[in-house]
């Protein structure tokens, strides 16, 4: 980090998968358009569009950008002084919090970059006096779905079927994503990680037990780029 308080803004075109790390810096995700997948320990976590998450410095985590997604990242430095939250969940989008971040994201547009000064710097540090205070939970891995649906969502993370009409389209409501559009990426997310390990198209289609062709005929418009 350059300084110690970072806000970026992205429209993610493509699937994206980080890999499973350590945070080395406290950071917050606001979700305003798509979903974010937040893996921890054995669950993951659905942070779509209006929900924030926060992911503490130290804290082993993936996450995966569903195609489309718009949102929000800030990040506040080991080093910065005041209080931050050390916990990870989800936290509700108050509308100063949301006010800032429409702010931050215009400074950004005009001014390319969120320096720790002026009226951006004086926008970060209410974030920052935000984060001190954040009230956050994993009670639940996908907030506003129905409790009896997040299995069924947890299983077609993990590529399982799911053959239940009524889960499906709830899920997909939920999601605003159709059960096709998770579907693929979930199998796309796999093979980028297996391509990632070494694995060659047709090990990987083995792996997966799928078409070689259909892989790669669904990486350039699901990743943006080859297998």
């Amino acid at each position: 980090m350059k300084q110690a308080i970072d806000f970026s803004h992205y429209e993610q075109e493509f699937l994206n998968v980080g890999s499973r790390r350590k945070s080395i810096n406290t950071f917050m995700l606001l979700v305003s358009k798509g979903c974010i997948l937040v893996r921890l320990g054995k669950h993951e976590y659905t942070v779509k569009s209006g929900h924030g998450f926060v992911i503490p410095f130290d804290c082993l985590h993936a996450i995966t950008v569903l195609p489309g997604t718009i949102y929000s990242k800030v990040d506040f430095s080991a080093r910065i002084t005041s209080p931050v939250c050390k916990e990870a969940g989800f936290f509700r989008k108050n509308p100063l919090i949301n006010a800032v971040i429409d702010e931050l994201i215009k400074c950004q547009a005009r001014d390319n970059e969120t320096p720790l000064s002026g009226a951006s710097g004086n926008l970060l540090r209410v974030l920052a006096d935000q984060i001190g205070s954040l009230k956050v939970n994993t009670k639940s891995t996908s907030p506003e779905l129905a409790a009896k649906y997040q299995p069924v969502l947890a299983c077609m993370l993990k590529g399982d079927s799911v053959t239940d009409k009524t889960a499906c389209s709830t899920i997909e409501q939920y999601l605003g994503y159709s059960i096709k559009e998770l579907k693929t990426c979930v199998v796309m997310r796999e093979a980028l990680r297996l391509a990632r390990s070494g694995r060659k198209p047709h090990q990987i289609a083995e792996t997966l037990k799928t078409d070689e062709s259909l892989l790669v005929a669904m990486a350039q418009p699901i990743l943006g780029h080859a297998l």
